[in-house]
């Protein structure tokens, strides 16, 4: 007992939640009590749940404040903010801060709580390593986030994915380094873990597994970790969420009883009975919590024992975890792993990223998951919590778990169901009848009245929905005042528009009031109006993709520069190239995009119908202009067709069933293009005429169909005409339901017959309107190049030794190349082509692109669609000098011959339409596989492995060597987002538009994102153990055949499959198992 039963003075050390929460009931029971409280922080007491919203936005800090100084004055409480107590003095009854100062106490509370763990590491000392507790390290956090491109954080548990939400929000690309095998493995079980990192990764994280950091690499500031594994990975900034260990050190100095907590009994008294302890820092019957749950129940039974009756006893708490990551709901409680004797309920539903389990024992809910809802979340805690039976509510509990039951047995759960006594704020200790009671006597109306009144809803949020339902059965059906809508973060991207109404209400946007509130100003609806300004959704909240036209992928110096720049002030400082021939940036803020506009127009550039229902970027032949078989320059072509229908784009989108693709061949050789767009021409001569062979109706996509020659010669004046009578049709004809809205189910539809015959009525009305006839480009091709090199020059072209990177070719003669160079048809000159990885380019790189160009070749540069880059018209005499310029700007020459050559969309970690994480995949195959047996990986020189993240194509992964397509499929009984891989797509070439091309064909089918390096791997197993001498894949899988290949492939991936982890199940259906 303590030895003093009336006590004057109390100290609390603390002046976090729990310590505040304690003075708050100790002045319940006795307000003359004279309390000093001493907080290491200069703050007051503020909601540290809430912690994760201010680093990622949604919250100031002056937002989540629980208790204001005017609460502290009223109360008469002595804060001593930013005080730190430096030591206790049980015997004496006093303690010291580190100004020396001595506080006397009659009773004495210890709430601490505890400091983050970090786990050892080399260098954890250097700057821009940081912490996750205070409001202090949110301030640093966000500071350097501002400064920063990429993020790692350590530790995937709790706080780390709060944290690595945030932080995605503040546009870093973010990866999170976890020890253990599965993400917060003390709430979720194999299953739910697995769900969530599919979640989240669908948000943009990356995750690493079963690893953890060694050193923190850097000169004196973070540049990168290295993992156990000797890998580095770069970081600018590094956040260790690793947990927390309690604050024991003025504890243990003062001599008081410790073991993995501050060892405390029934009453929260320590080993001396006048000092106490509530919070993080106790330990009590061998178990130490870390969580806010046992707080509000550990204060009252400490307030009762230090200043009350002292009946009151702690008995332990069951705590709930909730995850507040923004698309992501999570409750776990309990004990939730079942085992033994269990029984369990379980629902999935990973179309809607669902997942609901209980587990009961003897007839009692012991524990529960709930993930992607926490719908009923309160209601099934108060049943753990109580341990009463629930044999009589097994159907309720039925009802609750399984969305599958029919609307009419669904038993609805509602807050009359509750007890005044159950809790409905796990955070603050609400009862209902606590809120019932503001209600009926304080005219309570609105979440928010009560949450003044109770406090109800001002922790985790997590039981504002309930408390709402309460509202509304205690008013008696009378309606609540609504409440204004309004968005902490601006809206996510949502799931379902009405595309064809918006299009018929019109698609001008209100740019002023963007420019000043910026995604704030957004409607739903107003999503699919930016496309058509060649702006996209991407997967975090408040930024935006941004496409750029670039026709024909043809840029200039000046372009460059321009686009480097925008990258740099817009897009977090890097750039995408797409297998279309633009570039894309991220993290584009909406309110920044006219500013983006005006510094793209100075140069000629526009990002206008580049997304959406609209003409795409017209793409051509990259180096028709130079290749000895152009008969065209299809990049002028490209550009006089991309800026007649963006100049009338008004009109046009509004009428679009789709988009529209038009691509132009610069001669015979790039011709197979045409038969996979909406439009295509394809450069012959007739009888000595210049002009056309006209294509239509090619599309890839989720179900891919060829086009078809529509006319053998159009002349160059008809070519405008053809794509306006194409475009007339489109909009008059084309299918309005989503699925079949694309040009080739229109002719699918119609029949190539009729589709001509109107086509030719159409025709000879356009090509008849004087516009029309006006419209031509010269045939001949005028490249723009630098002058012919000097006599000297052409002497050090021809003897001079040129450096290598990679492996010399020859060429002609005694000269060679290195790999990438490709000699023009003038003497002296020089075609280069760059590999752009996954055509992810830095914007100092771009800018060092502009500078190559325009100091080597004729400054011009072109995309391809292999997302790389091409310079044209490069003097041979100065490779020399521009390969080491290349180094400097840490780019490579491109080897066709020998490096694999991977092409993939930005998938899950931007994209709103992909379902699997294409990038993920690629660097996946890119780092990790390099096969040990050399004829393994000679198999894989020069073949090209396209990777989409969705059926829609995006790298026309039907055409690769090898490819991968997201979708969803069912894998056993299971439905999971994985891939189909297909082999031995191509186009021939030669042949005009008639040469052949051949799809790829399916060799194996849901390849879950784990799967994706195996299965490759056992691909070119497959080839080895079957092939013939001289044989390439393609032949050998041809002659095997694709469903032997595919047999073959899944007998080998028996021995492959992960031994390590579980495979989840994520099908809709309800299990009962015992």
């Amino acid at each position: 007992m303590s030895s003093d039963p009336k006590p004057k003075r109390l100290v609390v050390i603390g002046n976090g939640m729990a310590g505040v929460a304690a003075v708050e009931e100790v002045l319940k029971l006795d307000p003359t009590v004279a309390v000093t409280i001493f907080g290491d922080e200069p703050h007051v007491n503020y909601n540290r749940i809430l912690l994760s919203d201010v680093v990622a936005g949604k919250r100031a800090a002056k937002d989540i404040v629980l208790n204001p100084r005017e609460w502290y004055e009223q109360n008469r409480i002595d804060l001593r903010a930013g005080a730190r107590v430096a030591s206790i003095d049980p015997e004496g009854k006093t303690v010291t801060d580190a100004s020396g100062a001595v506080t006397p106490f009659d009773r004495l509370l210890i709430a601490v709580g505890g400091s983050p763990f970090i786990p050892p590491m080399q260098g954890a000392d250097k700057a821009g390593v940081l912490c996750f507790r205070t409001l202090e390290d949110c301030e640093r956090i966000l500071d350097l986030a501002q400064k920063s491109r990429r993020a790692v954080v350590i530790g995937g548990g709790l706080l780390g994915l709060e944290a690595a939400r945030g932080l995605i929000n503040h546009g870093l690309s973010v990866t999170v380094v976890h020890l253990m095998d599965r993400l917060m493995e003390l709430q979720l079980d194999d299953l739910g873990a697995a769900l969530l990192k599919r979640e989240m990764e669908r948000m943009g994280i990356e995750f690493l597994l079963n690893t953890t950091a060694t050193e923190i690499l850097g000169n004196g500031k973070v540049e990168g970790i290295r993992l156990k594994s000797g890998e580095d990975m770069p970081a600018d900034l590094v956040l260790v969420c690793t947990g927390v260990r309690p604050n024991l050190e003025l504890a243990r100095a003062a001599g008081l009883a410790a073991h993995r907590g501050l060892i405390v009994n029934d009453r929260l008294q320590t080993s001396h009975p006048d000092i106490f302890a509530v919070g993080d820092v106790v330990e009590h019957r061998g178990k130490v919590y870390g969580f806010i749950d046992p707080i509000r129940e550990q204060v009252r039974v400490a307030a009762d024992a230090m200043v009350g009756p002292g009946a009151l006893r702690y008995e332990g708490s069951v705590c709930a975890t909730v995850l507040k990551v923004a698309g992501v709901e999570l409750m776990s409680a309990g004990q939730f792993l079942g085992g033994p004797g269990y029984e369990k309920l379980v629902f999935i539903d990973s179309t809607k990223g669902v997942y609901k389990k209980v587990v009961l024992q003897r007839g009692r809910l012991v524990g529960m998951i709930l993930l992607g809802t926490k719908k009923n979340g309160q209601e099934l805690f108060n049943l753990i919590k109580s341990g009463r039976e629930v044999t009589d509510r097994m159907a309720e509990i039925q009802s609750m778990v399984n969305e599958q039951v029919a609307a009419k047995d669904r038993i609805v759960i509602s807050g009359t169901a509750m007890a005044d006594t159950d809790q409905v704020c796990n955070c603050n200790s609400v009862s209902k009848g606590t809120i019932v009671k503001a209600i009926r006597e304080k005219d309570c109306k609105t979440v928010a009245d009560v949450a003044r009144c109770t406090k109800a809803s001002t922790g985790c949020g997590s039981c504002a929905s309930l408390v709402d339902t309460i509202i509304k059965e205690t008013l008696g059906g009378r309606p609540a005042p609504p409440a204004p809508q309004r968005f902490d973060v601006p809206r996510e991207y949502p799931r379902v528009l009405p595309v064809e109404k918006i299009k018929q209400e019109g698609l001008s946007l209100d740019w002023e009031k963007i420019r000043q509130q910026g995604a704030f100003a957004l409607s739903e609806d107003d999503y699919y109006r930016l496309k058509t300004y060649g702006v996209c959704s991407q997967k975090h909240a408040g930024f935006f993709m941004m496409r750029i036209r670039i026709p024909g992928g043809k840029v200039t110096a000046k372009q460059l520069m321009a686009l480097a720049e925008v990258a740099d002030l817009h897009g977090r400082g890097w750039g995408h190239l797409t297998t279309r021939q633009d570039i894309e940036l991220h993290w584009v803020k909406v309110d920044e995009v006219p500013a983006i506009w005006d510094r793209l127009e100075r140069v000629g550039i526009t990002t206008r119908s580049s997304c959406g229902h609209t003409m795409r970027n017209v793409a051509a032949c990259p180096h028709s202009h130079i290749c000895p078989c152009a008969k065209v320059d299809a990049h002028a072509w490209a550009k006089a067709i991309s800026d007649h229908f963006v100049q009338r784009s008004d009109y046009i989108n509004s009428k679009m069933p789709n988009r529209l693709n038009i691509y132009f061949a610069g001669g015979p050789d790039c011709g197979g293009e045409a038969q996979i767009n909406d439009i295509a021409f394809v450069p012959v001569r007739k009888e000595a005429e210049p002009g056309f062979e006209a294509w239509v109706g090619g599309s890839l996509g989720k179900r891919a169909m060829l086009g078809f020659k529509i006319r053998d010669f159009v002349t160059p004046s008809e070519v405008l005409a053809v794509c306006q009578t194409i475009f007339e049709i489109h909009m008059k004809h084309g299918i309005r339901t989503k699925e079949k809205s694309r040009l080739k189910h229109l002719i699918e539809d119609w029949g190539r017959e009729k589709f001509t015959a109107e086509f030719e009525k159409v025709f000879a009305e356009k090509k008849a309107m004087p516009e029309n006839r006006a419209f031509q480009i010269p045939l001949a091709i005028t490249p723009k190049k630098p002058a012919l090199p000097s006599f000297f020059e052409r002497i050090l072209y021809a003897f001079s030794p040129l450096p290598r990177m990679g492996e010399r070719v020859r060429v002609r003669g005694s000269q060679s190349f290195p790999p990438g160079c490709h000699p023009q048809s003038e003497p002296g000159y020089v075609r280069v082509e760059l590999d752009v990885t996954l055509g992810e380019i830095e914007g100092w790189q771009i800018r060092e692109a502009a500078e190559i160009c325009r100091r080597y070749g004729n400054g011009e540069a072109c995309f391809t669609k292999d997302q790389d880059i091409e310079f044209h018209y490069v003097r041979a005499a100065k490779l020399p000098l521009l390969i080491e310029h290349l180094k400097r700007a840490r780019l490579k020459l491109k080897d066709r011959s020998k490096n694999l050559r991977v092409t993939a969309c930005v998938g899950t970690e931007f994209c709103v339409l992909a379902v699997t994480n294409s990038q993920g995949a690629a660097r996946d195959i890119i780092k990790k596989f390099s096969p040990i047996d050399p004829a393994k990986a000679a198999l894989l020189e020069g073949l090209l492995i396209s990777i989409s993240g969705c059926p829609n194509s995006c790298t026309k992964q039907q055409l690769a060597d090898i490819g991968l397509v997201g979708s969803m499929s069912a894998v056993g009984e299971e439905k999971r987002y994985s891939y189909t891989m297909v082999a031995c797509g191509r186009i021939g070439q030669g042949g005009q538009g008639d040469a052949k091309v051949e799809l790829a064909q399916p060799v194996a089918r849901k390849v879950t994102e784990d799967m994706v390096v195996p299965t490759l791997d056992s691909l070119l197993d497959v080839i080895l153990l079957n092939r013939t001498s001289g044989e390439t894949v393609r032949d050998t899988i041809g002659r095997l055949g694709f469903a032997a290949v595919e047999k073959m492939i899944e007998q080998r991936l028996i021995d492959k499959m992960p031994k390590s982890e579980k495979r989840v199940g994520l099908v809709p259906e309800v299990v009962e198992a015992s």
